[in-house]
């Protein structure tokens, strides 16, 4: 057994925290490399060397996900605002509510003051605002394991939502499965780091850091899809890959972990009891059979991946429109579900650029795609039921 957590290589560490939280001497912080990623620190002069960090490291021993074939469906919820609020179908939000009107709490990622995201705990219906939306930076745990076991331990219903390297975290740190958590993991490709986010946000502001508010990777006042937005003194300010060199490089796949590109959990079972994501690339007979819904305003894809996970989405059928599909059908357009997602060549470049130039690496490397920016702003502007029906011809087509 070892000592205390180790980290030999950054791709051996995803971040999630669970050794912060086990480490009975408080002994454990995450302090951020050069590139901003958050890794454990010890300070050996509180260690007392029990070992827990390291038993409970979920890139230590191999772990298995959700056993057999999940259960797929394409869902929305039928409650209009929330489904305009939401990235996708807003499923999240439509579970948290089960879960808070039995009088349990709801875990999830939130903006600070300080353009970061983190965890916290919502328990009032009002506030699960805060955890909608997409935030593609990756978000700290902080204490959050520590508060869902209190909370279990109490009695009480917990659901948590994270990726799956922090659901992982959070069942190893549990370290059993308990009827009254149920855990959300979402269709992840990968996570940069906090100072990127917040290079770039000065960057596109134009150095008004200070005065950013309200976030928006996905804003669907310009559709469902890969426009944002921010607020900035006020004014909205549009956010996507057209003005931003880290939401480019983030949808390109360059910029993430290096625990991203080593992810074990598309190939060892999904980690939640429920999988949520968009469902890109959602087929007309998926559509035809959820009754009224708007697919251009977010169809999620929803894997159910254990009974718990069937017993929570029975009880809010009754808010969604739903129809079942099946994984390869989902897979399509969402490939993390069965792989990680791939270094491309510019990702070393990129980061060891940013490393030694700081945010410039981002813009220099950025003008020189100035093809791919004009390629993916004519994208934007292509309606998303055309874009659907652009996609089954191409299906057909295929055979």
């Amino acid at each position: 057994m070892k000592d205390f957590i180790k980290i030999q290589e950054p791709r051996e560490c995803c971040g999630c925290g669970a050794c912060v939280n086990v480490c009975p001497r408080d002994a454990i912080s995450m302090k951020e490399d050069r590139a901003g990623f958050i890794y454990p620190e010890v300070d050996e002069t509180l260690c007392v060397k029990c070992g827990k960090c390291a038993e409970v490291c979920v890139f230590t021993e191999k772990l298995r996900g959700a056993n057999g074939e999940p259960s797929v469906y394409a869902a929305a919820t039928a409650d209009k605002s929330v489904l305009m609020e939401s990235s996708s179908g807003g499923i999240f939000t439509e579970l948290a509510n089960a879960v808070l009107d039995k009088g349990g709490a709801v875990f999830g990622a939130a903006w600070t003051d300080d353009l970061a995201a983190a965890h916290i705990c919502v328990e009032d219906n009002a506030e699960l605002k805060k955890l909608r939306g997409s935030k593609y930076v990756q978000s700290s745990t902080g204490d959050t394991f520590r508060q869902v076991k209190e909370l279990l331990k109490e009695g009480r219903y917990v659901c948590y939502s994270g990726t799956p390297c922090q659901i992982a975290g959070l069942k190893a740190f549990i370290g059993e499965d308990c009827d009254l958590l149920l855990t959300a993991d979402v269709i992840c490709h990968g996570v940069p780091s906090t100072k990127m986010l917040r290079d770039d946000l000065s960057y596109v502001s134009g150095g008004k850091v200070s005065q950013i508010s309200d976030i928006r990777f996905r804003d669907k006042s310009f559709g469902w899809g890969t426009n944002g937005s921010f607020l900035a003194d006020g004014s909205k300010i549009k956010y996507n890959s057209g003005c931003s060199p880290y939401y480019f490089y983030f949808l390109k796949g360059e910029v993430y972990r290096e625990s991203c590109y080593n992810c074990r959990f598309p190939g060892e079972g999904r980690q939640g009891d429920i999988t949520l994501g968009d469902y890109w690339g959602v087929r007309q007979e998926l559509i035809s059979g959820m009754g009224s819904v708007d697919p251009d305003m977010g169809i999620s894809c929803v894997l159910v991946n254990t009974e718990k996970g069937k017993k929570w989405l029975e009880s809010v059928e009754g808010r969604l429109a739903i129809t079942p599909s099946d994984r390869k059908t989902a897979e399509k357009r969402n490939g993390q579900l069965t792989r990680p997602s791939v270094p491309l060549p510019e990702h070393e470049t990129l980061l060891n650029g940013y490393i030694e130039k700081g945010y410039t690496a981002f813009t220099d490397g950025y003008k020189k795609h100035f093809k791919d920016h004009v390629i993916r702003t004519v994208k934007n502007m292509i309606p998303s039921k055309t874009k659907r029906r652009i996609n089954e011809f191409i299906e057909k087509i295929k055979g």
